[in-house]
């Protein structure tokens, strides 16, 4: 047996639900997600921590820790096959001055996802990860007042910025027994399928399938994060990009899957309701996308109210005997609500394991 005894909160389990009911039949799979967050975490924090050791490294010549790197990738694939929801949380967990080691480790777990997703072995998954991890790796070349410059680049920095995809190249290049793809990556990613990207204007059939997945996965963490010159967007306001660059920018597979694979309202992200209330969801619905799992936090006038859990699976209604429906992703930003707070506090994953 897994273990020999369960103890249940049910003071907590009965102010968080109220009458709301729960999905008993996925209750296997909310448990594992509790049990393996805090793993997850670890995981993520050490690897991002070796992303900023490896950039320091390259920044005073010496090479880079190989072993390490594909270690650090393998425990990440191994997360991600345990439990994906846990990583996908993970990735909305962003820091506006850890920027670029956060980026890699992000793009690489969202490749791994899309992997994952497209039915990849795990081998092939230890390869996209450590290209997703490491593709912009050059950017460790980059002088730092341009790579953390608090506005618009000039033209002469912009091109020194686009250099770190050569700088990433030779940089892969010189370390012992790399992936290859990983050099491709790092060379490639800002290409174009149509052609009209850098560094060298290769079209769709010069590119990887891994440089085309991380390139997905690249522009949509770019998009949806902060950084010190800008806020991010939302998730729909980057999925409508991607869209929107299908069979320009991006192949429109790779685009079609990963939006399936991360959902419509991912775990972690602020939604407003009909009723005006603010919630994080903190469960897909995989029968129903339009329909996840939520935590309220604050009530129709943006205050903060009563935590309880609201699942729309069940069709639950408002005072009114309105249904309740997501009528837009909300800026957690601008009502000082931060997810990090409710993840470390234990509140997301508790609602989570809620059955």
């Amino acid at each position: 047996s897994i273990c020999d005894y369960v103890y249940i909160d049910a003071s907590w389990q009965k102010k968080f639900t109220g009458a709301v009911p729960t999905r008993n039949s996925d209750a296997i799979q909310q448990l594992q997600f509790s049990r393996s967050f805090s793993q997850a975490a670890l995981s993520v924090k050490s690897t991002t921590h070796l992303i900023k050791t490896a950039m320091d490294d390259i920044r005073f010549g010496n090479p880079l820790n190989v072993e390490a790197i594909k270690d650090a990738v393998s425990g990440c694939v191994d997360n991600i096959l345990e439990n994906p929801d846990a990583m996908l949380l993970l990735t909305q967990l962003k820091e506006r001055d850890e920027y670029t080691s956060q980026h890699s480790m992000n793009v690489c777990i969202l490749s791994v996802l899309l992997g994952r997703e497209l039915m990849l072995t795990p081998n092939e998954l230890n390869q996209l990860g450590l290209c997703g991890l490491m593709h912009d790796i050059g950017k460790a070349k980059v002088p730092l007042e341009i790579l953390n410059k608090p506005g618009e680049l000039s033209e002469a920095e912009m091109l020194v910025m686009r250099k770190h995809t050569v700088f990433g190249r030779d940089v892969l290049m010189s370390a012992r027994s790399i992936y290859s793809g990983a050099v491709d990556v790092a060379f490639y990613h800002p290409e174009h399928v149509n052609g009209k990207g850098y560094p060298r204007g290769l079209s769709d059939t010069g590119l990887s399938m891994f440089t085309k997945i991380v390139a997905v996965v690249d522009a949509y963490d770019a998009i949806t994060s902060s950084r010190c010159y800008q806020d991010g967007k939302n998730h729909l306001m980057a999925i409508g990009i991607l869209v929107k660059a299908m069979n320009s920018h991006f192949e429109s597979a790779y685009v079609t899957k990963f939006i399936n694979c991360i959902g419509f309202y991912p775990q972690g992200n602020l939604v407003e309701l009909s009723t005006g209330e603010l919630a994080i969801v903190v469960e897909q619905n995989k029968k129903d996308r339009l329909k996840p799992k939520l935590l309220l936090l604050r009530d129709k006038n943006k205050l903060k109210c009563c935590e309880k859990i609201l699942d729309l699976a069940f069709n639950p209604v408002d005072d009114d005997g309105n249904p309740y429906k997501i009528t837009q992703i909300a800026s957690a930003q601008e009502y000082g609500i931060d997810l990090r707070e409710y993840v470390e506090n234990g509140t997301f994953t508790k609602a989570h394991a809620v059955v």
